[in-house]
């Protein structure tokens, strides 16, 4: 999926740039996930286990569960079933709403929170073998280049 890098005037296009980003992604990834998939079968997460984790993981406050379902495109029913299974292994709280006790919120657990720390490991010792490939000069030109990029996360 190559795409030139430049319109025809000249500028990069956000298309051009996906396609690159895309391209950059799976040359990255290629090579790393083995250990990753190790890791996440070592741990007995399915994918939409680890996704939930890490939207929860990533919010401020305990989320409803009708919103964590919304924010994963999930139904209701398999939001609720996947929460079950992170209840009961620990990784997730399970609360009333402080006002309205119809609401459920649930939480990761320190232990949750752990896990993704390993997860994100295994992902940043993939990074890390990628950036060991490339020359210092290439290295300190992506490095350059990342830092102008923003850094926000998910609200």
């Amino acid at each position: 999926m190559k795409a030139s890098s430049a319109s025809a005037e000249g500028t990069a296009t956000p298309a051009a740039v996906a396609a690159e980003l895309l391209d950059l992604w799976r040359a990255i990834l290629s090579g790393s996930t083995k250990q990753l998939y190790a890791l996440l079968a070592e741990l007995d997460l399915s994918m939409t286990q680890l996704k939930m984790l890490h939207v929860l993981a990533e919010c401020e406050t305990e989320v409803s569960v009708k919103g964590l379902a919304e924010e994963l495109s999930m139904s209701l029913p398999n939001a609720s079933r996947t929460i079950d299974g992170l209840l009961q292994r620990g990784l997730l709280e399970r609360r009333e709403d402080e006002h309205d006790r119809r609401i459920k919120r649930v939480g990761p657990t320190p232990a949750a929170r752990e896990l993704i720390d390993r997860v994100d490991t295994a992902r940043l010792h993939g990074l890390e073998s990628w950036a060991q490939r490339l020359s210092p000069e290439q290295r300190q030109t992506l490095l350059d280049a990342l830092s102008t990029l923003p850094k926000e996360r998910r609200p």
